[in-house]
């Protein structure tokens, strides 16, 4: 009787096994990103734009400001300087290779160039792809007085796939930012 019961219990261990093993694919949490909903920046600074009522400005230094999403765990770092003499040249080559300071992680990156004659707005918006710290970078400038640089950041481990749906919110608020932007002399 014991060797019966060994048998079928041997049966019924290899008929229960499935020969197919097909792992389920590594999920992640829904992220909901907000409203399209602007306010506008009005603060003593040379410049101004539009930013999300649901994000919170946090002062660095003088016109440096942190926009933070505090659901999103983002945070879009502003730093602005002021045109003197020759420095243009210095912020422009300072601005670009920040930005490249991150291909190290960075599976490649992507410029789109930003030209608004009418409101004197110039710059380059950068979009870092992989597992960067930050993928997305801006700087923009009246090419006469006016510098601001823009770095997004995130609060989490950089994730390409599980950060998607907020990289693409972050990219329209940048560029938002970005086509609302004005300079105060203009």
């Amino acid at each position: 009787m014991k060797r019966i019961s060994l048998v079928l219990m041997a049966i019924f261990t290899m008929l229960a096994c499935d020969p197919e093993y097909n792992p389920k694919p590594k999920g992640y949490f829904r992220i909901s990103t907000p409203a399209a909903d602007y306010q506008a920046f009005e603060e003593d600074c040379p410049y101004s734009f539009d930013f999300n009522k649901s994000a919170n400005l946090e002062l660095k230094g003088p016109c440096w400001y942190d926009i933070k999403y505090p659901n999103l765990k983002a945070t879009l770092q502003l730093t602005y300087k002021a045109v003197k003499d020759d420095n243009l040249d210095t912020l422009l080559a300072d601005g670009h290779r920040l930005a490249y300071k991150h291909t190290v992680k960075a599976d490649g990156i992507d410029e789109k160039l930003y030209l608004n004659e009418d409101k004197q707005v110039y710059g380059l918006l950068y979009q870092l792809k992989g597992d960067a710290a930050t993928n997305l970078q801006f700087f923009m400038t009246d090419s006469t007085n006016h510098f601001l640089r823009g770095v997004l950041y995130y609060y989490a481990s950089p994730n390409a796939d599980s950060l998607k749906p907020v990289n693409d919110f972050m990219r329209g608020e940048m560029i938002h930012l970005i086509e609302t932007l004005k300079w105060e002399n203009s």
